[in-house]
């Protein structure tokens, strides 16, 4: 039996088949570009303020490199280092970019030890900035400062409020000095209020930890008296000493060294300085080393990146050596 097709007939099957491939198929690069998202890690990392050095810096510069191999970062907004850290240890989060300070004193806690790992190199380090009038005619020094207050004063020092890293860098220092405890009262305010109340002589100080750079820093330095025109407000020296020098973290790297908050021609203002690091909680990284490894490379390979973004001073890192 012969069958004859009508060119009708042949054309009417072709465009079925063809509405019928057209609905089904998928090219090789829709294919490919679907694996890829369906293989993407997506994580947040805990960081401090979304305006400071940590989220805005850190994070999206490490990400850039992250994420041409499939994980990707998002900055999470904190208070600070300290609650970061404690995210870390409850398991809110897996990674965190912190103090290291913040790190060494929470880390040997009941509740975080034996959680936490340190992921890479430090990327920049945070400057103690020890802020009052520039009115004050006391000594330049805080341990000046504190050991020669006026008759029955104590210190009154804002230092950014609980779960900051300057309040527990400063808790810190005064743990390593018993006797400086009672005659510094560490008071809530802000940078928000406190740069105010130095200003007008309610507060003695103002103390954080943060980059060479960074734009509270820059408002310090550029406000001016409008009387006078002079500088509001100056650095005094909070270099570490003691047993603050002698603390270590990670198996033996410093916590603590000194580095330049103000340089001058004749002299220059030193202070306390602490690394930033990228903290990761260790059942994380021993479930995801390929993605440990991604994260650690980004860093590295971000490093000189984030250095010049934060300001941090040629061979910074020098200073924190074993």
């Amino acid at each position: 039996m012969r069958y004859e097709l009508h060119a009708s007939t042949v054309f009417a099957a072709l465009a079925a088949l063809a509405v019928t491939h057209a609905a089904s198929a998928e090219t090789l690069s829709e294919r490919r570009a679907s694996r890829d998202k369906l293989k993407e890690v997506s994580l947040e990392v805990a960081c401090g303020r979304a305006d400071k050095e940590n989220c805005a810096v850190v994070v999206p510069e490490v990400n850039v490199r992250t994420v041409a191999n499939q994980v990707r970062l998002t900055p999470l907004e904190s208070k600070g280092s300290v609650e970061s850290i404690k995210g870390l240890c409850d398991g809110d989060v897996n990674v965190a970019v912190v103090q290291a300070d913040a790190y060494a004193a929470l880390s040997r806690s009941t509740s975080c030890s034996g959680k936490l790992a340190v992921l890479g190199p430090p990327v920049y380090p945070y400057l103690g900035f020890m802020v009052v009038s520039n009115e004050r005619k006391s000594k330049d020094s805080f341990q000046g400062m504190v050991e020669n207050p006026a008759e029955g004063k104590v210190l009154r020092i804002a230092a950014g409020g609980p779960g900051s890293g300057g309040e527990l860098t400063l808790r810190t220092v005064l743990n390593q000095h018993p006797d400086w405890k009672s005659r510094v009262s560490i008071e809530p305010d802000g940078a928000d209020t406190a740069l105010n109340k130095v200003a007008d002589g309610q507060l003695d100080a103002f103390f954080v930890m943060d980059a060479p750079k960074s734009p509270l820093i820059d408002l310090v330095r550029q406000t001016t008296n409008p009387k006078t025109h002079k500088p509001t407000f100056k650095f005094v020296d909070f270099r570490p000493s003691g047993a603050t020098k002698e603390m270590t973290f990670n198996n033996g790297w410093p916590v603590y060294a000194t580095m330049t908050v103000a340089p001058g021609v004749f002299s220059s203002t030193k202070t306390i300085a602490t690394p930033a690091i990228t903290a990761v909680r260790n059942d994380w990284y021993q479930e995801n080393p390929h993605v440990a490894s991604v994260i650690r490379q980004g860093l590295e390979d971000a490093s000189a990146t984030i250095a010049a973004g934060t300001g941090a001073p040629t061979e910074w890192k020098n200073s924190f050596t074993r």
